[in-house]
């Protein structure tokens, strides 16, 4: 390896939108897709004379002198992964950072607050997108284009980032919101446009499809029948995924990962729960991109219904509704599978350390390892005794044996009490 860059570098941090979900559908495919992920990046940090510092599972990190060189890097390894053709017609998105800034150099390791921010840039970015910080963009504005996406608070770092997204030929240029929280919300309430009218729904849509039967010439009627209920199916999903994701609790997913990553240098359970949290952060990801894949089709549907004269059309338009709404249930089974209660919003309950999930009541515990585990019951009083037996077990650790009943503590527990909340 070439000497590394002291001083004043640019880092450039990747890794794949959905990573999991690709192992589960490959399965020992997904080798073959992560060696050619590892070989188009590398290729493209090489070309650029950057240095790759790491790379972990489907994560890679380089460094490189100058920040025109990082940018050229991003922008031609996100071409070549569009080109690229996956096995078994994968779709692999990554998400890229770009940070400048001075982290201390330790051997071959990379040190300092610099290199989180530029790892969390990365973490707020979608599959496709290339970010950049303000350091970053001010030192490339003449040769790249990139528009101001606001400030964000990102996990860890103390002072909110202004974020810029690169503009080039071959990237994509529409995205979700960031995976961040926004800080200037607030201060540019005063200027927002005023909103565009609503758009139809498709449950509108449906209906608007039924209104239209009689007036439908016979050897089209099967077919657009087909489609209404195409519609009234896309509007279940769609639904259905949006009361499920307004439930996620993203904030503690994020939290919960922060707080493992510092021990996984060290811990091995620490590692494991890690992989575990950005698995349910990664389906949390994946149902979010499917619900706006799918909600994408519904703008201006009603105009485009009164237009449709062939079969053909009619067709087509129910081929992607279909292939959008499949691919949105197989993401809500997956992240209802793989999210745990303590991924959704809890309800406080009048028992302390006793929240409420629908209709279930929950406890959140931390094990003798420090991890989170939650269990659940059908009732208040059950809970609130399992309550009690974590928290006498916690008082009681030094008699309780190793790998006896729980050996946790329960959150909220800030003392011995046992009182309701009033």
């Amino acid at each position: 390896m070439r000497d590394l860059p002291m001083g004043a570098v640019t880092m450039l941090f990747t890794d794949i939108e959905g990573s999991t979900p690709l192992v589960h559908r490959l399965e020992d495919g997904y080798g073959a897709l992560l060696a050619d992920y590892r070989r188009l990046l590398r290729k493209a940090v090489a070309d650029a004379g950057g240095h790759e510092i790491d790379c972990r599972a489907d994560e890679l990190f380089a460094v490189f002198e100058h920040a025109a060189d990082g940018v050229a890097a991003a922008v031609a390894a996100q071409r070549m992964l569009a080109q690229h053709v996956w096995p078994a017609g994968a779709r692999v998105r990554v998400r890229m950072g770009l940070h400048s800034g001075t982290p201390a150099l330790e051997g071959t390791a990379y040190l300092g607050v610099d290199v989180h921010r530029a790892a969390r840039i990365c973490a707020a970015a979608h599959g496709g997108q290339v970010l950049l910080s303000q350091a970053t963009r001010d030192l490339v504005e003449v040769r790249f284009q990139a528009s101001d996406l606001g400030r964000y608070s990102l996990a860890g770092i103390r002072e909110p980032e202004r974020l810029f997204q690169l503009q080039a030929t071959g990237l994509r240029s529409e995205f979700p919101p960031l995976r961040a929280e926004r800080t200037d919300r607030r201060r540019m309430a005063g200027t927002r446009r005023r909103r565009p009218s609503r758009e139809a729904t498709f449950a509108e849509a449906a209906w608007h499809v039924r209104r239209l039967l009689p007036t439908v010439e016979a050897p089209l009627l099967p077919r657009m029948g087909e489609l209404g209920a195409t519609l009234f199916t896309a509007d279940r999903a769609l639904t259905g995924a949006d009361g499920f994701l307004e439930r996620v609790d993203r904030k503690r997913l994020a939290r919960r990962l922060d707080a493992q990553m510092g021990a996984t240098v060290y811990l091995q359970h620490a590692q494991e729960e890690a992989g575990r949290l950005r698995t349910r952060i990664a389906c949390v990801e994946q149902l979010d991109d499917r619900r706006h894949a799918l909600a994408s089709l519904a703008p201006g549907l009603p105009d485009k219904l009164d237009a449709f004269r062939t079969e053909r059309e009619i067709t087509l338009l129910g081929e992607q509704l279909t292939a959008a709404t499949d691919e949105l249930d197989q993401a809500f089974a997956y992240a209802a599978r793989e999210l745990d209660p303590l991924s959704f919003k809890l309800q406080r309950t009048r028992y302390r350390g006793v929240y409420r999930n629908g209709s279930r009541y929950v406890v959140p515990y931390s094990d003798e390892h420090g991890r989170d585990r939650p269990r659940d019951f059908d009732t208040l009083a059950e809970a609130h005794e399992f309550k009690r037996a974590v928290r006498i077990a916690h008082e009681r650790r030094h008699e309780v044996a190793s790998g006896s009943i729980f050996g946790g503590r329960v959150w909220g527990d800030t003392d011995s009490r046992d009182r309701p909340r009033r």
